[in-house]
């Protein structure tokens, strides 16, 4: 009998894999740590029964404009995962006005031209647009393997050398200075800048224009899907084809090491916190670097750049989550349209954004913090009784440590997040929506917030509320993820892969990583491929 492969953790990526290699008819047996399975999708009725709550992550565009959804996608639509969509997908209201990114063409010519930027945003979907697949292809070609040679070389016929170094150039320009040169409106500038936040990334960072233009024009072209009923029946899908093709997952399994052969060169097993152990040759760990070699693999002797490389990792900045039942709808004054957006961005301006994110950067509470207010309800009606809604708030401009605050209003304390100061924080932030929404408090029902600590607690790899599993800034990103000296998915322990938003492609409920890894262990040899064509 073959050995299984082992997978630690039961996030996207975890799932996507061992989907892929369960089909494959590889033997897979999944350990997840929690009660539950599903890493960063955490579906419940936090706040009352019948309102269902997406806890941390919510929205998967990535993972449907993605090549492990379009493979599974049948699969997963036999045991019951239903996608629903809309043509809203997201907008914002500033200081300067609302707008709105539709993915209907015409309707999304119509506000650009509204907005002043009609013929800037038409030759922007002409000349990106014309190489989004080299784009995506950057993000998501494992960078170590024989795919990249070949898209380079897509790049450079197409583009010629002189506009490969040019696209190189532009992948590394920051989203301000890209976005004043180009658009004219405030507003369009606000609509599109706070998409680089949703990767880890702050207007003046340097790729966060490649990022916000490779995001915008996936919601674009793709809007803003979400399953039915919640993240939760994508991870119960994935979960059945992995049990459908003879595999298992087990809940409550805590991996607390990683085996190896007696010359430490290759992997050998688990161990799990109640003593089992279990052998295999294969084992993808979805974990932080910091976990992986400095937890799982604490006995097992490491490269010393390796070392250096897992001691200087850095994390981002926190996250906090603030989830709302309602008794009716959100009645936005400045546009009514925004009803029924899935995802609107409240801030002041381009400016507030960059701000926010230096503050949070340096240890401190935004003054006037840039706040993703989210709608399931607009995608998916099921998420609420009949005539009630949610909001999923997201923000992503926090300290992990608190130094001070700019408004000066918040005593810092130790710097912890505290319950005291969490709900501090939380109340400047309803009362900035507020002033966008009049009508919330009176149709509010019930709260759940969730700050860094309890959001670090609901996933070991969400360090310090980082939701990301790292800063993704550029010495962190593509080449060089999940660390300088330990690039791609294989580790220096053959036989096994490291997995997960700490690893490229980066974080994004897509599933990236998974896949690409699952792909190569069931890739045919040369020698197989020949064989077959006889």
């Amino acid at each position: 009998m073959a050995q299984e492969t082992i997978i630690i953790g039961s996030g996207i990526n975890a799932l996507v894999a061992g989907a892929v290699l369960a089909r494959s008819g590889v033997a897979v047996r999944v350990f997840e740590r929690n009660e539950e399975l599903g890493g960063a999708i955490r579906t419940e009725a936090a706040t009352l029964p019948g309102f269902t709550h997406e806890l941390l992550s919510s929205w998967h565009p990535l993972f449907v404009g993605g090549p492990a959804y379009a493979e599974l996608k049948t699969e997963l639509e036999k045991r019951g995962l239903v996608y629903q969509n809309t043509i809203m997908p997201t907008g914002v209201i500033c200081n300067a006005g609302s707008g709105i990114l539709f993915t209907d063409p015409q309707s999304l010519a119509d506000e650009m031209k509204r907005l002043g930027d009609g013929d800037t945003w038409a030759s922007f979907m002409a000349d990106f647009g014309g190489k989004i697949d080299l784009a995506f292809g950057l993000l998501g070609t494992d960078f170590w393997r024989p795919g990249a040679i070949s898209l380079a070389r897509t790049a450079q016929k197409r583009l010629g050398r002189r506009g490969v170094i040019t696209a190189m150039a532009e992948t590394l320009e920051p989203a301000t200075p890209w976005l004043e040169r180009e658009f004219h409106s405030e507003v369009t500038r606000a609509l599109l800048a706070p998409w680089a936040l949703h990767n880890g990334l702050g207007p003046d960072d340097a790729s966060s224009a490649f990022i916000t233009k490779v995001i915008g024009a996936a919601i674009a072209f793709g809007g803003m899907p979400v399953p039915v009923g919640g993240g939760v029946r994508l991870v119960e899908a994935l979960a059945r084809i992995i049990r459908d093709h003879g595999g298992s997952l087990e809940t409550g399994a805590d991996v607390t090491e990683i085996l190896t052969s007696p010359d430490s060169k290759s992997v050998a097993g688990v161990r799990l916190k109640d003593g089992r152990t279990f052998t295999s040759n294969t084992v993808l760990a979805s974990t932080t670097p910091t976990s992986l070699y400095q937890d799982l693999l604490a006995g097992n002797e490491k490269p010393k750049d390796v070392a250096a490389s897992v001691k200087s990792f850095r994390y981002g900045r926190a996250a906090i989550q603030i989830h709302l039942a309602l008794d009716g709808k959100p009645e936005w004054k400045d546009d009514s349209r925004l009803a029924d957006v899935a995802i609107v961005h409240v801030l002041d301006d381009l400016n507030s954004l960059s701000e926010s994110v230096n503050a949070a950067n340096r240890g401190y509470l935004p003054k006037r913090p840039t706040i993703v207010v989210g709608q399931p309800c607009t995608v998916d009606p099921s998420r609420a009784p009949a005539g009630s809604s949610i909001l999923w708030i997201q923000l992503q401009e926090n300290p992990r440590v608190i130094k001070g605050d700019l408004a000066g209003e918040i005593d810092p304390g130790d710097g912890s997040w505290n319950s005291t100061t969490l709900n501090a924080y939380a109340d400047r932030v309803m009362a900035q929506i507020t002033e966008r929404i009049p009508n919330l408090p009176s149709i509010t029902k019930a709260k759940v917030v969730l700050g860094p600590k309890e959001i670090e607690a609901m996933n070991k790899n969400l360090v310090g509320g980082d939701p990301y599993a790292g800063d993704c800034r550029v010495d962190q990103y593509a080449p060089w993820r999940p660390l300088t000296a330990a690039t791609g998915h294989k580790t220096h322990i053959e036989g096994l892969w490291h997995i997960g938003a700490s690893t490229h492609p980066g974080p994004g409920l897509g599933g990236g990583s998974g896949y690409m890894v699952a792909k190569r262990l069931t890739e045919r040899s040369f020698i197989e491929k020949v064989l077959r064509k006889k």
